[in-house]
């Protein structure tokens, strides 16, 4: 082959082949993103990797993708036929949005979460997990690899189905800020159920409790696929008038909700991150760290509510509820801990006085938790005092709830039920421990079975009663919460709110009494230093920098 002089104008040889210098050119630049590629690749959570490919090159996504294309196919081909003529004339975008919309939500809402529940499960069912754990990777580089691969799937499917949706918005009846909305919704919905997805699979490694969890989970999701399609009608009939209404609600409770999603969120992550670490590790601190920062939210949020309504004596009680029912929940698992701290967690205790003093309640243990959740409802308890003798000054203040005298005896009756059960749930777990096994799930059904008995066994003594089967309240239902507490709340009778005031608190102080030598146990555990070969271990692992010249006129040694 001979080639002229005009032909090599503008060309190079590079290994005997003459290549233009356009083509040159483009070799060099995806050369340098293929390295750039691999770099990142070596960067990212190597986790992440591995479940973004095996997700991929799956046969499950792979029919998902395929179908959910054929179905924008179809709804696009069906709509538009149905319309006939009219679509030249008429806004039928908000129409067509719903089919899209619908298409989309069934893998996010659907098969993403569900995927992401078996892949942790399917760890352990393939018993890989053992030799994942023994990795230098974290827990919560595992979980945060696991989630990184959800987001991709939805990633894909949100490239594929976004210019169907910019299609709607050409056909009128759909503005972009609607579909912007709903997508960003969609998005964090799907992600929000990948992490309970995520978390549920992290509760129990046997099999038949997997299963249990899988069908209810699968129920669930359906059910959140349904709702999905309500809020995607709803977007289409009502989307703009909210997103650009004058007063501003849906930004409101729009940051609301973000607020408390965002904190649930954190909640669940150091949730599944502790439950598949070493019980060596401190599982408890960041947990009550983030229940904090969702108590502090809360109050805010609550707070907002309360002025907002001219500081109606119905948010305080709004606010009371919650949160008793908040901490009682939190207080059944941190109840539930493992007790006892390991060596590892002790070289991490607080040393100084001051730390000791307020952040001894972040450590691991479940009479340091039971005090932490006493701690939060006391506190709770004296700005509802506040907040109550406030609204009653206020002349603003609703009379549509319960009174100030009313919310007092509401507080105080509510911190002893709270206390109390708690307590009695302690003293329990701890002499059960004492001569058998006791795990986190059987310790939850006994606070919770605690609860049921001191509302069922007086039930049943009133209705077999027939001189009590008609009173209205009787104090033999003093162990029942539920109906105690609504007698109180809804006008009874002055004087049985007191009794109750003075018995439940009362009982609650000498339960809290009886959990005193353990909760002054695990505040007696003071920090131990690290022995000589832990120390060397991490200098190996952790060398110290460098020493570098801080000047010009510095010498290295």
């Amino acid at each position: 082959m001979t080639i002229d002089a005009t032909t090599l104008e503008g060309t190079k040889r590079v290994d005997g082949e003459a290549i233009h210098p356009m083509r040159a050119r483009a070799e060099a630049i995806w050369s340098a993103i293929d390295r750039f590629l691999i770099y990142a690749g070596d960067w990212l959570n190597p986790i992440l990797v591995k479940e973004t490919r095996q997700a991929l090159k799956s046969s499950q996504f792979t029919i998902t993708f395929v179908l959910m294309l054929v179905a924008c196919w179809i709804a696009t081909i069906g709509v538009v036929a149905y319309v006939g003529p009219r679509i030249f004339y008429s806004a039928e975008g908000g129409t067509l949005l719903v089919w899209y919309y619908a298409i989309l939500a069934l893998p996010l809402m659907v098969v993403v979460p569900l995927s992401a529940f078996r892949s942790l499960t399917a760890e352990r069912e393939d018993n890989t997990y053992d030799l994942l754990s023994i990795t230098a990777l974290k827990p919560r580089q595992i979980i945060s690899g696991k989630l990184g691969s959800s987001i991709t799937q939805m990633a894909v499917y949100f490239s594929a189905i976004t210019p169907c949706l910019a299609f709607t918005y050409l056909l009128r009846g759909v503005d972009l800020p609607t579909i912007a909305v709903l997508l960003v919704y969609t998005f964090f919905w799907s992600l929000g159920l990948s992490m309970i997805g995520i978390l549920l699979a992290t509760l129990t490694p046997q099999r038949f409790v997997q299963v249990i969890i899988l069908v209810a989970f699968v129920a669930a999701l359906l059910l959140m696929f349904y709702l999905s399609i309500v809020m995607g009608v709803g977007a289409v009939n009502f989307g703009r008038a909210a997103i650009f209404g004058v007063d501003s609600a849906f930004w409101i409770a729009t940051a609301a909700m973000a607020t408390a999603y965002f904190t649930f969120f954190a909640l669940a992550f150091f949730a599944s991150a502790g439950l598949i670490t070493f019980t060596s590790e401190n599982r408890s601190t960041p947990l009550r760290v983030c229940m904090i920062a969702q108590q502090a939210a809360f109050l805010g949020w609550m707070g907002y509510a309360w002025i907002s309504d001219s500081y109606a004596e119905g948010a305080v009680a709004a606010m009371i509820t919650l949160s008793a029912i908040y901490w009682f929940v939190m207080g059944t698992l941190l109840t539930a801990e493992r007790p006892g701290i390991s060596q590892r967690v002790r070289r991490r205790l607080p040393q100084s006085f001051t730390g000791r003093m307020f952040f001894s309640w972040l450590n691991p243990g479940p009479a340091s938790g039971y005090m932490f959740v006493i701690a939060n409802i006391t506190s709770l308890a004296a700005l509802g005092f506040v907040a109550a003798v406030v609204s009653s000054y206020r002349s603003g203040a609703s009379s549509g709830g319960p009174h100030a005298e009313e919310l007092f005896y509401l507080i105080v009756i509510g911190w002893g039920y709270i206390v109390g059960y708690l307590g009695l749930g302690l003293i329990v777990i701890g002499g059960l421990r004492r001569i058998a096994t006791v795990t986190m799930l059987a310790s939850v059904l006994i606070n919770f079975l605690l609860v049921l008995s001191g509302f069922g066994i007086p039930y049943a003594i009133k209705s077999m009663s027939t001189r009590l089967r008609d009173v209205d309240y009787s104090f033999i239902q003093i162990s029942d919460p539920f109906y105690s507490l609504a007698h109180v709340a809804f006008g009874g009778v002055v004087s049985d709110s007191e009794v109750i005031a003075l018995v439940v608190p009362g009982i609650a102080v000498c339960v809290l009494l009886l959990n005193m030598p353990r909760v002054i146990g695990e505040l007696r555990v003071v920090r131990e230093s690290a022995p000589a070969r832990v120390i060397q271990d991490e200098a190996e692992l952790h060398p110290a920098p460098e020493s570098l010249p801080q000047n010009p006129w510095e010498e290295t040694g």
